[in-house]
C-alpha cells in the first residue's frame, strides 16, 4: 500500500510541529525549574545594541585594582558566587566537579579577562574586566522596551549604581536560560507570545 505524496508531508509536518512544540515545553520547564541568578548587564557596541527588535546582552564586571582575574585556560565551565544581590566569577574548570570547588553554583561557558593595571609613579591605577560567556547573548522585545532598555545601558557609566541586569535561569543541566531583564527596577518578562 502506497501512502500519497500529501499524507506523507502532511505527516512529516505534524511530526516536525510536535517536536518543536516539545522542544518549547521543555525548554520552559527547565527555565521555570532552575536556580533564579542575577547578573549585571554593560553595554556592547552602540551599533549592535538594537538590530530588529533585541537587546544585545553583555556580561561584564568591573575588577577593581585590588582585584585580580580567576585563572585563565579553557574552561568549559565558569563556578559562580554571590557577591551582595547578584553572581559573579569565581573561576573556571574543565568539570562541573571541579566548579563546584570554586563556587556554589557550576554554569556552562567561558570567561575573558583583562585584569587591573597597579599604580605606578605618574601612572593612575585602571580597573580591569572579566566578561562571562554563557550562551546567552540577546533578549528579544518589542521595539520601543528594546529602544529604551538601549537607551539605559548606553547612559551606564562604570562606578556608578549598575541599572540593567539579566535574570538568568541554571537548569539541572548546568545550562542558563534567560528568564527576564530587569531595567530600573522594571522586570522584562521573557514571553514565547
Amino acid at each position: 500500500m502506497k501512502i500519497a505524496a500529501t499524507h506523507r508531508i502532511v505527516a512529516v509536518a505534524s511530526l516536525c510541529a510536535a517536536a518543536l512544540i516539545g522542544l518549547v515545553i521543555s525548554e520552559g520547564i527547565a527555565r521555570e525549574n532552575g536556580q533564579e541568578i542575577t547578573l549585571p548587564m554593560a553595554a556592547v557596541d552602540p551599533r549592535a545594541l538594537l538590530s530588529g527588535h533585541f537587546v544585545q546582552l553583555s556580561f561584564t564586571d568591573r575588577l577593581e585594582p585590588s582585584e585580580v582575574c580567576p585563572e585563565s585556560g579553557d574552561w568549559q565551565w565558569v563556578a559562580l558566587r554571590p557577591e551582595a544581590n547578584v553572581y559573579v566569577a569565581a573561576g573556571g574548570a574543565l568539570s562541573r566537579e571541579q566548579a563546584e570547588r570554586l563556587g556554589p553554583l557550576a554554569v556552562k561557558g567561558t570567561f575573558s579577562c583583562s585584569a587591573p593595571t597597579p599604580a605606578q609613579p605618574g601612572i593612575e591605577a585602571m580597573p580591569g574586566w572579566l566578561a562571562l560567556d554563557l550562551g546567552v547573548d540577546r533578549f528579544h522585545i518589542n521595539q520601543g522596551d528594546a529602544e529604551r532598555i538601549e537607551m539605559v545601558l548606553r547612559e551606564q557609566r562604570a562606578g556608578e549604581e549598575t541599572r540593567a541586569f539579566a535574570i538568568l535561569s541554571v537548569g539541572h543541566d548546568g545550562r542558563a536560560r534567560l528568564r527576564a531583564l530587569l531595567i530600573d527596577g522594571e522586570r522584562f518578562e521573557l514571553s514565547w507570545l
